[in-house]
């Protein structure tokens, strides 16, 4: 491949990754930094019956979903604290509103917020306010909620349904080279996976390795997209690149029963990222989950043409006999 054509890839490449990487992250940060707690003993988002007409939400996420008008103001989508932090104060208020403890003047201070904040006249911010609190008794009905308050979930109305495709996989066929050797920059992301795995198996803390993991996050995706275009993957596959960050976190940051690694993975983690961990701490549209699992299943094929895994065959199985049935719990989320 010519110099030439191969910048080329790389700017398309990184043009099309930027069209939805950088509102996909802000969402899924905004997410992190109000749902850090894991909560034990509780049923998986996917094992939730919600009421007909509705779905199981994390609350987190319930905070988005009830946002969505606010990021279509002009400029808002853009500064996601921005807007949680609105979702949360009207949410508030309509929490107030519905159990009659409302007054005048906390009314004008919501107006007054929403004015400041999104730069709306007065007239418009009351109509906001309004259209908010309507939306909070519509999406989520009280009386239809978990009676439980110790489980971490909420019952949204489903606004539309939505029909999944499942992923196209025969659209997905690699045109370039059969096996890319591992460069400096591959073999320095694998050195670091590695160290990152000895602190985790030495028992160190997150606090030890954080650092590090966000580093190492951002190095996987940056390379495994470039693995991606050099492996001649169809440019709307590139994306897929996207996806490994939260399952890092996944791995690396959150709490287990026991001790893992990325190659230490057994099959019941695989059905908790899944079913529970991905659908709670992922705030993406319906048919984008159906990228996750030939997105992890690609990754483990590049760590092992990487030299990190021998072999990446095991996981492969696992990811394809789950992934069936997690078509089917997106489906019944969204359908």
């Amino acid at each position: 491949m010519s110099k030439k054509n191969k910048r080329g890839i790389d700017k398309r490449r990184a043009k099309a990754s930027q069209r939805n990487q950088a509102k996909r992250k802000a969402k899924s940060a905004a997410l992190q930094r109000m749902d850090n707690v894991r909560v034990t003993s509780r049923p998986s988002i996917a094992d939730m019956e919600a009421p007909p007409g509705f779905r199981a939400i994390g609350m987190a996420q319930s905070m988005v979903e009830y946002g969505k008008p606010l990021m279509e103001l002009e400029g808002a989508g853009e500064d996601m604290d921005k807007v949680m932090h609105a979702s949360m104060l009207l949410w508030n208020h309509a929490l107030s509103v519905e159990r009659g403890e409302i007054t005048a003047e906390d009314t004008e201070q919501v107006v007054r917020a929403l004015g400041q904040t999104f730069g709306l006249p007065s007239i418009e911010a009351e109509l906001l306010r309004k259209r908010m609190v309507e939306r909070k008794s519509y999406l989520f009905p009280e009386e239809l909620q978990p009676k439980d308050h110790r489980i971490p979930f909420m019952f949204v109305r489903k606004e539309k349904m939505i029909e999944i495709i499942p992923f196209d996989y025969e659209r997905m066929v690699p045109s370039g080279e059969e096996n890319t050797s591992p460069n400096t920059g591959d073999r320095a992301l694998i050195d670091s996976i590695t160290k990152l795995d000895n602190i985790i198996l030495q028992g160190g803390e997150y606090a030890d390795y954080e650092p590090l993991l966000n580093r190492l996050k951002e190095d996987a995706e940056r390379l495994f997209g470039e693995w991606l275009s050099d492996k001649g993957f169809p440019e709307e596959f590139w994306r897929l690149a996207e996806c490994i960050m939260i399952y890092f976190d996944f791995v690396y940051g959150y709490v287990h029963d026991k001790v893992i690694t990325l190659n230490s993975m057994p099959a019941e983690l695989f059905v908790e990222f899944f079913e529970d961990f991905l659908l709670r701490k992922m705030y993406a549209e319906p048919q984008e989950y159906v990228d996750w699992p030939p997105a992890i299943k690609l990754f483990y094929q590049f760590l092992e043409e990487k030299g990190y895994l021998e072999d990446s065959a095991p996981v492969l199985n696992v990811i394809g006999g789950l992934e069936p049935a997690f078509l089917n719990i997106i489906r019944k989320q969204f359908g």
